[in-house]
């Protein structure tokens, strides 16, 4: 039996859930597969942050700046429980090759750039707040200036979008591997294969590959000739991870290296860990073996010594991860310099459309989707106005007051702790959590704060599959249970049928 619809996305990242989420609320019927978890490589490796960029400035990408601060505003509208404002100091050193007045121009650009805006405007903080700054080698600072931007959940920002796209009518599957396209005179044939080595057939008018640092090999699946128009530069960042000091200031930091790279100091987990990233180096080999190797971990030690007093160093790190970024290739020697603007190539295969996504922003993700259903009309035919600048995604119905406000007014047979952790991780779809752990057997613990009420919630609403996808996606556990704790919930999983042992990456 061969499955119709109008639009198969490939890939469960960021881009192909904002694709699916667009189309499937302007009324297409809308299949997503993604071959492991949602938002498993690229989508959960971010430096977390919704952000304009300002360091595009200085490569005169403009537009995309100004794109990137428009869609910050929204993201603050439509998904208020994962998207939190943040303050950022750029403190300006004796011995940076960037004096003071630029980089605080660069900031007026960011914020004329930005419009009228909710957040704060940037700015100099004055000799009376040293204090600010405490934690800064005070010798060599000139100026500490100052800038906002945002911090977000990446991993549940992707769940956020599957999950309105689902609530809309999309069929979204994860663990579902995409093994063949075959042009037909009605549409592309999708074959597909779950992890249970079940086979399933959907043709489809246009099939959207968002396969992220695997596109060019989804492109591969229809020709050489899709093959040959996805050119990838993969381009590796990695993060590592600290517990914050004690007294540590509340803001992240923009730190100016010495390479004129920037590197980010970023709160974390309520102010408990600190994460500092980001590296830009060519990855060879297949994206899943991205780690943060040896230099890029000492790199970052080093770009975070140079600024503070406390110094750090291997021993310190608990946590690290890398990611790599599928960058249109632009032929740049310098993987910094490549441009993080995504580009779009439809051609037709057989009787359909065939969308492969390059490149992009974590932050302009809506944006790449708005683009990529314009591309399609030609294919699609007419399609009804962009609606998804106002519209709330999953759990964003409430305002981080008001979600402040409900988990305080949650049952109290629920722990605060636990209540506070569900409303800034499920947002406004907490309250399904509170109504199931109403319920003795779903207050019962499995490990330290992970009620069965949770994990029942992340296999029959969020398709958590394994003790990794809830640990590492669903919330950030995998970084406050201990290795015995994580192995109990591992147990829980795999007692269900629905998981394994205790993955690598949690």
């Amino acid at each position: 039996m061969v499955e119709t619809c109008d639009l198969f996305v490939i890939g469960g990242g960021v881009n192909g859930a904002a694709i699916a989420r667009d189309a499937v609320g302007r009324g297409l019927r809308v299949q997503l597969a993604e071959a492991r978890d949602y938002a498993w490589a690229t989508s959960s490796a971010s430096s977390k942050l919704i952000h304009g960029g300002l360091r595009y400035l200085e490569q005169f990408a403009f537009a995309l700046v100004r794109e990137s601060l428009h869609e910050r505003e929204v993201m603050l509208r439509v998904a208020p429980h994962l998207v939190r404002p943040l303050r950022f100091l750029l403190p300006v050193m004796r011995h940076q090759p960037r004096p003071a007045w630029t980089v605080h121009l660069g900031l007026r650009l960011y914020d004329l750039l930005a419009g009228r805006t909710g957040l704060p405007r940037s700015g100099r903080l004055s000799p009376e707040q040293a204090d600010t700054w405490a934690e800064l080698k005070p010798d060599d600072i000139r100026a500490v200036l100052h800038y906002p931007d945002c911090q977000v959940d990446d991993a549940r920002l992707v769940l956020s979008l599957l999950l309105d796209a689902r609530a809309r009518g999309a069929v979204v599957r994860n663990y579902c591997r995409v093994t063949a396209l075959t042009p037909g005179a009605q549409g592309i044939e999708v074959t597909t294969q779950s992890g249970d080595g079940a086979t399933r057939r959907v043709r489809a008018r246009v099939v959207v590959n968002a396969g992220g640092p695997w596109a060019d090999a989804v492109a591969a699946l229809a020709g050489a000739e899709a093959a040959a128009a996805v050119r990838l530069r993969l381009v590796r960042g990695s993060h590592i991870v600290v517990r914050a000091p004690r007294g540590a200031s509340a803001d992240a930091y923009t730190l100016q290296n010495d390479d004129r790279r920037v590197v980010f100091v970023l709160p974390w987990l309520d102010g408990r860990l600190r994460v500092i990233g980001t590296t830009d180096v060519v990855h060879h080999g297949a994206p899943e073996t991205a780690v943060c190797t040896d230099d890029e971990r000492d790199y970052l030690l080093a770009a975070y010594n140079r600024f503070f007093r406390a110094t750090i160093d291997k021993a310190d790190i608990v946590w690290s991860w890398a990611g790599v970024r599928p960058l249109a290739d632009d032929g740049k020697a310098n993987p910094s310099a490549v441009s993080r603007e995504y580009r779009l190539d439809a051609r037709p295969l057989g009787g359909g459309t065939l969308l492969s996504v390059i490149g992009g922003k974590l932050t302009t993700h809506r944006t790449l989707a708005e683009e990529a259903l314009a591309l399609l009309e030609s294919s699609l035919g007419p399609l009804p106005p962009s609606w998804t600048a106002s519209a709330p995604l999953a759990g964003g119905l409430l305002s981080r007051a008001d979600l402040d406000l409900m988990w305080r007014a949650g049952p109290d047979v629920v722990p605060a702790d636990i209540r506070r952790r569900w409303a800034f991780t499920y947002g406004s779809d907490a309250q399904e959590l509170f109504a199931r752990a109403l319920e003795p057997a779903a207050r019962a613990a499995v490990a330290p704060g992970v009620l069965h009420a949770e994990l029942d919630h992340a296999v029959q609403v969020e398709d958590a599959r394994r003790a990794a996808d809830f640990l590492c996606r669903r919330t950030t556990l995998h970084l406050t249970l201990d290795a015995d704790d994580r192995s109990r919930v591992a147990a829980w999983f795999a007692a269900r049928g629905v998981g394994d042992v205790v993955q690598a990456e949690a």
